[in-house]
């Protein structure tokens, strides 16, 4: 259920102000509201926290590849905020040496490659005789240095007396040298643009450039050796990996506080704190402020219609989880209905249709409540691993009623007779489960509209609820009665199903345009929204893909299965062997390529149904998150209340 809030504000004095931060966080009850006229003065406190958090993450990041790693089922390590934040200066130190790694690292990257460019601009030149600082140009000669195509270099004699020139090499470009006075250089520059010439500068390097290509590499050598000792400078400091980890998470924690009270406004003695809370925290609320100070200011009040308060929700054991569903689509108006009580049994049956085959939905199982007991997750990744449990168990049960596991009959895989009867077979009667299939549909559509309908009498909206929703329920389940019943020898619904679907067909007609007064336009605006019996049966429709993933599942574990049978049909006792191990490898990769491709597959188009075909009946989206000023860890579990 939705869970009201209030607006609450708080004033007390500014030398209560970091304490009653504290105590609120350690609560994580209040969605601090920024205030546009705010004092500036937590701003350097703000940017300082910031720094802090990206020096410790960039520090983490540079020895995570060094840093043990945590085993994925492993929980968080439990700690207090207390014990965290004792640590940050000792973390900070850490990430100091850290950093000064890396910039020493940067740095002699840096110039190895810088002296890669300059042994790979000398290459071409590696035949020139002389020092290079020879021929720069003075007042008496100008040199012009630079790679000419093979083609243009008989051209350069069309300079004639205006200059010398001589190659040193020879490839795809030459190296050339032109030299020149003063007086013809202007001339001679302007004759080599118009060839394929490109400019080279001597680097300033002593010597010839194959002494200088020499001296490169081996200053290169040199520091390759020393870049490799900082690297294992570094990957000595992954040890640090579980005070840096553990550090972020304060730094983020002292952040968020920053954050807040930056978003405070401030006179000269108090502080004055806007937010949102829950109504069934706001005792907690008081209790906190109350336990650091008695000199405080505290009221609440309703929101205004105006104001778009956080949406909360609070529902049981069961169905918490599911809230991680309803949050992929969107969060719930604060002011409408939770639409995850009514959907969390839905998705669970339908989840296990789609799978339905009871060795997947069993390995499903086993490994979602294995990675619970062992990872102990929060937050959404708790909710889809419950989630996904749920619907191994539900794929169990499905799977038992369509007679497969691991895509083999039960009898099958047991060796015996007739034991365990399918009570559902898609492959051989694929119309009745169709049928099943549509019939889950229109069942989890009527919930639908019927949610629908108790919100419309809820918010006083009786005709709302009568002439908009109870008349399409009246022609989905006249149109089943009138036209299904007869085929199924329930001939007498016939006449009353018609005439049920009649009466939802004329109020519709007849007052879906109540609000207008011309009568030809009221008459037009029904026409216009019985052509939405379309969309209804569209709707209906979509269910088959409840059919299609269910068998698509037991067709491709049974295809697998008579692959790896090939394999281990061989009559040679060697190749027999050989191709029992081989099978056995692809049986297991097979199938769990398989049970992985169709829970993807169950969990998005389960959702999907959820999403369009049923929250479009009734539920009103476009909540926002409620985002508490708490603790919000990401490497450790904090353990005080």
């Amino acid at each position: 259920m939705i869970i009201p809030m209030k607006r609450l504000t708080l004033v007390a004095h500014k030398a209560d102000e970091a304490e009653i931060l504290k105590a609120l966080q350690r609560l994580s009850a209040v969605e601090v509201i920024p205030e546009e006229e705010a004092a500036q003065t937590a701003a350097p406190a703000l940017d300082e926290a910031e720094q802090r958090v990206q020096r410790l993450t960039g520090a983490l990041n540079a020895i995570k590849p060094y840093a043990a790693k945590r085993s994925m089922l492993s929980p968080l390590p439990e700690t207090t905020v207390g014990q965290i934040v004792g640590e940050l200066p000792e973390a900070m130190r850490c990430s100091e040496e850290v950093e000064q790694l890396q910039r020493e690292i940067s740095g002699l990257r840096a110039q190895i490659e810088k002296n890669l460019g300059l042994a790979e601009l000398l290459e071409p030149w590696m035949a020139f005789p002389a020092d290079m600082q020879a021929f720069r140009s003075a007042k008496t000669v100008r040199y012009f240095t630079g790679m000419l195509a093979p083609a243009d270099y008989p051209r350069l004699a069309e300079l004639g007396d205006a200059a010398e020139y001589q190659s040193f090499g020879d490839g795809a470009e030459l190296p050339v040298l032109v030299a020149c006075r003063p007086d013809d250089a202007k001339a001679v520059a302007s004759f080599l643009k118009s060839l394929s010439w490109t400019d080279v500068a001597f680097p300033k390097l002593a010597g010839t450039p194959a002494e200088a290509h020499e001296k490169l590499l081996s200053e290169n050598r040199e520091l390759q050796d020393k870049l490799a000792a900082q690297e294992s400078l570094l990957a000595e400091k992954g040890a640090y990996g579980e005070l840096l980890r553990s550090a972020c998470d304060a730094a983020v924690i002292e952040r968020d506080r920053a954050l807040a009270a930056a978003e405070l406004s401030r006179t000269a003695a108090t502080f004055e704190l806007h937010g949102w809370v829950p109504e069934n925290r706001l005792s907690d609320v008081e209790r906190a402020v109350a336990g650091v100070t008695d000199a405080y200011c505290l009221f609440t009040r309703d929101p205004n219609d105006d104001e778009t308060p956080p949406s909360v929700v609070k529902n049981n054991r069961f169905v918490t989880p599911f809230e991680v569903v309803t949050d992929l689509y969107s969060r719930p108006d604060p002011r409408g209905m939770d639409p995850t009580p009514f959907m969390a049994i839905p998705y669970i049956v339908l989840f296990g249709l789609m799978l339905s085959d009871s060795g997947y939905g069993l390995l499903l199982a086993i490994g979602c409540a294995l990675f619970i007991r062992l990872r102990r997750p929060t937050g959404m990744m708790g909710g889809l691993a419950r989630v996904l449990l749920w619907g191994g168990l539900s794929t169990i049960i499905w799977g038992v009623l369509v007679g497969t596991v691991f895509g083999l009959d039960f009898d099958v895989l047991l060796g015996t007779d007739d034991l365990f009867p399918i009570i559902l077979d898609p492959m051989t009667d694929p119309i009745g489960m169709l049928i099943l299939c549509f019939g889950l549909g229109v069942v989890h559509i009527l919930f639908g509209y019927g949610l629908r309908v108790k919100e419309s009498f809820a918010q006083g909206d009786w005709q709302g609820a009568v002439f908009d929703t109870l008349s399409w329920m009246f022609i989905i389940v006249g149109l089943i009665a009138g036209v299904g019943g007869p085929m199924v020898g329930l001939g007498f619904l016939q006449y009353p199903g018609l005439i049920l679907a009649g009466i939802g067909a004329l109020l519709i007609l007849l007052f879906k345009g109540r609000g207008k007064r011309n009568p030809i336009k009221r008459t037009i605006s029904g026409l216009g929204e019985l052509y939405n019996i379309s969309g209804v049966l569209s709707d209906i429709l979509s269910y088959a893909r409840l059919f299609a993933l269910g068998i698509a599942t037991g067709v491709i574990a049974s295809v697998f299965n008579d692959i790896c049978s090939m394999l281990m049909g061989s009559p040679n006792i060697i190749l027999k062997i050989l191709g029992v191990a081989v099978a056995c490898a692809l049986l297991v990769g097979l199938h769990l390529f398989n049970l992985a491709i169709n829970t993807l597959g169950a969990f998005v188009h389960c959702a999907r149904l959820q999403y369009v075909e049923f929250y479009g009946k009734f539920y009103e989206a476009g909540g926002r998150t409620f985002r508490p000023l708490g603790y919000k860890t990401k490497h450790v579990q904090i353990t005080e209340p």
